[in-house]
Parts: structure tokens; sequence; C-alpha cells
């Protein structure tokens, strides 16, 4: 790892165990995270078995959508080029994710993140 140079006050700490993923996480799908996040739980394990996750240390391209599942209030967001994505991090691509599955997985924050209105008295 590289150390920053000059007077930055800048620091990422990134532990590892040591042990290699052999390509585990290359092939990880939505549908094995789909128990750890609510805004999954609804859709169908069908569906979210083609959507890949993103692998760790993959640059999020710039003008690229992106979804992370770690942090879902953030919505739908646009790459900046600079951008990681970090160990244990999960996040999907739109350009790799079926339209209809991705209308779905944002329908799903939307209700999540968003308040549900009182009803009129």
């Amino acid at each position: 790892m590289k150390v920053p140079s000059g007077p930055t006050r800048k620091w990422e700490i990134v532990i590892e165990d040591g042990r290699d993923d052999d390509g585990a996480s290359l092939s990880r799908t939505a549908v094995d995270v789909k128990r750890d996040h609510r805004v999954l739980r609804d859709i169908a394990d069908g569906e979210l078995r083609t959507v890949p996750l993103l692998a760790t240390g993959t640059t999020l391209r710039r003008g690229d959508r992106y979804l992370d599942l770690h942090a879902p209030a953030r919505g739908e967001f646009v790459g900046d080029g600079y951008e990681r994505v970090r160990p244990g991090q999960g996040v999907l691509a739109k350009s790799e994710t079926p339209p209809a599955v991705w209308r779905a997985i944002l329908n799903a924050v939307d209700g999540l993140t968003r308040p549900n209105p009182s009803p009129a008295r």
C-alpha cells in the first residue's frame, strides 16, 4: 500500500485477513447477499441471480450509474471515475442489471427510504 506523500491527513486503512478469494467475489450476485439487505427481500431469487455484484477494488466508471446496497438512502448515483468498491461493500451497476430488475430494486429502495404519507382524515 502506497503511503500518501506531503502534508495530507487523509488515510485509508484496509485490513486483510490474508485469505485469497480465489475469484469468489467475481462471481457473486445479488441473490448471495439477499439476506443481508432489506431492499432485496421482495425480489425473486431468479431475478437477483442476473445481477452481479461489483468486485472489490473495481473503479466506478465516470458517468455510469450505481447503487450501494450498504447505503440505500444514497439512492442511484453516478460514478466519478475515482471511487472504488471497498471490501465488504455491495455495489450494483445499472449497465450490468436488466432494466426491469433495476427498476424493481430502485422501487424497493424508495419504499424503505421515503416516509409513508399519513392517511388523510
